[in-house]
């Protein structure tokens, strides 16, 4: 039997994380080898005492350590330290485990640091612009939502997207990843030209240079041993009353932007639209807080299985909360904790999902710091929703699949938020005849 145990949900976090760690020190070690050595034996260690299947589900856990660290002898520097544990923590074959590192060279040296104001959208070996901010340098130089991506400084699309074509990564996966690599990308270097190459809907290539503005964008305040990520917040009021909102990490910072939506739409709005398409996942037990404002009685997101016990995520009614429809958008880029509210919600019916089936990466992790300076990100429990189903390597998959084409996305709409408020819709006009 499981028995419920506490633990410092602050740092119950499932984030993937994109950011530029500092270097650190080997101080306090006679040698390099000697902190490689210990970070070796760390990372080992702590999968071996922390992970909730003492079987590892087959894997000779023993035997991987056995086979990995006499290859330590031939270990230079940080870059090839990381890749050896990270190939050491692969053979785990889960999302969550990794080391967080800005030791190893990027797959390219263009200038980062930038923010142009493009969002990119990576389907069928092409990268389409979906957003646009406004008064951003991408307005500015005259970019459109729909336009295809051709090359950033001469290099094309395909050249910069090989590196991951011939890595051994599943097909979902290796899309998230190139996503937000030319994501990455197409931000540039602060107050350095940038040179893209666009396919509009109609006409031929056409050339635009952006000159990136320093990166305004707010950064969230560090959890635990994890730095600050970027954060993006979106809330407007669509037409009928119905109010939509997206954002893209779960991190303190935004839970009281996304409370305030949800009770302004509980003052006069008909219909709710929380779009968590290429959110990244975050502070887990946020999830627990939003579906509190959504609620009539206590609701269960799902359980995390530990090594020793478990703990369920559920959220409690607020005194004051939102009681009409919500539809929920995912997409390939939805990942742990957005796919934890995503079913939840789902599963409970208090929501109703749309878009395209999410990562399936859902396993809440911690962070320690490592003798050689970089991160190690591991899960702490296996993630199941109330029916009992398993997210991780399956995804979430929408109520309704609703994935956009190219040529939607050429022509500038947005599929699966079109559907959604059209549900949202149907569902004012079953309360309007009802009344």
């Amino acid at each position: 039997m499981f028995k419920k145990i506490k633990l410092n949900v602050q740092k119950l976090i499932g984030v993937y994380l994109c950011s530029v760690l500092l270097p650190v020190s080997l101080f306090g070690y006679s040698s390099r080898s000697e902190a490689f050595e210990q970070s070796f034996d760390l990372v080992w260690n702590t999968v071996n005492e922390s992970h909730w299947d003492p079987s590892f589900a087959g894997l000779d856990w023993e035997q991987v350590r056995k086979d990995y660290r006499p290859r330590l002898r031939k270990v230079r520097d940080r870059g090839d330290l990381v890749q050896l544990l990270q190939a050491m923590l692969n053979e785990l074959a889960l999302s969550h485990f990794r080391i967080l590192s800005n030791s190893v060279d990027p797959i390219d040296r263009f200038p980062r640091g930038g923010y142009s104001g493009l969002s990119l959208k990576y389907m069928d070996k092409q990268a389409y612009v979906v957003r646009v901010a406004p008064e951003s340098p991408a307005e500015e130089a005259g970019i459109e939502v729909g336009w295809k991506l051709k090359s950033i400084h001469r290099k094309s699309v395909k050249r910069l997207i090989a590196p991951f074509l011939g890595s051994a990564l599943e097909e979902r996966r290796m899309n998230f990843h190139i996503e937000l690599y030319l994501n990455e990308l197409i931000q540039g270097g602060a107050a350095r030209k940038i040179r893209t190459d666009w396919y509009p809907p109609e006409g031929r290539a056409v050339k635009k240079y952006l000159v990136p503005a320093y990166d305004f964008r707010e950064l969230s305040d560090s959890v635990g041993m994890l730095p600050p990520q970027r954060i993006e917040y979106e809330e407007t009021v669509l037409k009928d009353d119905i109010h939509y909102m997206r954002f893209n990490f779960f991190v303190p910072d935004l839970m009281e932007p996304i409370r305030e939506t949800i009770l302004a739409a509980a003052d006069d709005g008909r219909g709710l639209v929380i779009d968590l398409r290429s959110n990244a996942g975050g502070l887990a037990i946020m999830a627990s807080a939003i579906t509190g404002l959504l609620v009539e009685e206590k609701t269960t997101l799902g359980k995390l299985v530990l090594r020793n016990g478990y703990i369920t995520y559920q959220g409690y009614p607020q005194r004051k909360r939102y009681k009409g429809p919500v539809a929920l958008l995912i997409d390939g880029g939805s990942v742990s904790t957005s796919e934890m509210l995503a079913a939840g919600l789902q599963e409970s019916g208090r929501a109703r999902v749309f878009g395209e089936t999410s990562l399936g990466e859902s396993l809440p992790s911690v962070a320690i710091r490592l003798p050689s300076g970089d991160l190690f990100q591991f899960a702490v429990g296996d993630y199941f929703t109330p029916r009992k189903f398993r997210i991780e390597k399956h995804g979430v998959v929408p109520d309704e699949r609703v994935s956009p084409d190219p040529e939607q996305i050429r022509a500038g709409r947005d599929i699966p938020l079109e559907r959604a408020v059209e549900w949202l819709r149907e569902q004012m006009g079953k309360v309007n005849d009802a009344a």
